[in-house]
């Protein structure tokens, strides 16, 4: 069996979280990118504002990584910067965010992948491991979402 690279792994599965997000965006039409869904009269968010969420957190994910140390989750810098930023450039950002946090947990130690810490959002003590999955989970969580409300204006094309 050969050896696996944890760093490496975690980062190309971040890369191709993000690329799908990407993708799955890069085809909808404008007004379906800000499209909210109302199911059962229960407002969501449009695939746009959820692509702003995973590049605001995988940005905010790539500076932790780098420094090794929780960085604070900073609430208003998030609010400030999705309303800034929560157009169709977004979904640039949502690339250029998730790889510089595919570079930075390429980079990280391997040796301190099992390091134990709380997870900045949950409170929950989590690995650094857990951490980097996070950030991965979410992103293909989003992912699922964007198709949802894909089929829901009746692109079934994917």
């Amino acid at each position: 069996m050969a050896d696996l690279n944890i760093s490496q792994f975690l980062a190309m599965r971040l890369r191709n979280a993000a690329d799908a997000l990407h993708a799955a965006c890069e085809r909808m039409p404008d007004e379906r990118l800000l499209w909210k869904p109302d199911p059962e009269g229960h407002a969501g968010r449009s695939a746009l504002e959820q692509v702003c969420e995973c590049a605001y957190l995988n940005q905010w994910g790539a500076a932790i990584f780098r420094s090794h140390a929780l960085v604070p989750f900073d609430r208003a810098d998030y609010e400030q910067q999705i309303q800034a930023r929560c157009n169709r450039d977004a979904l640039f950002w949502l690339l250029e965010a998730s790889n510089a946090l595919a570079q930075a947990v390429a980079g990280f130690p391997a040796g301190q992948w099992g390091a134990a810490l709380t997870h900045p959002l949950t409170h929950q003590p989590v690995s650094w491991a857990e951490l980097a999955d996070f950030f991965y989970w979410n992103t293909v969580y989003h992912e699922g979402q964007v198709n949802y409300i894909q089929t829901l204006y009746g692109d079934r094309s994917r």
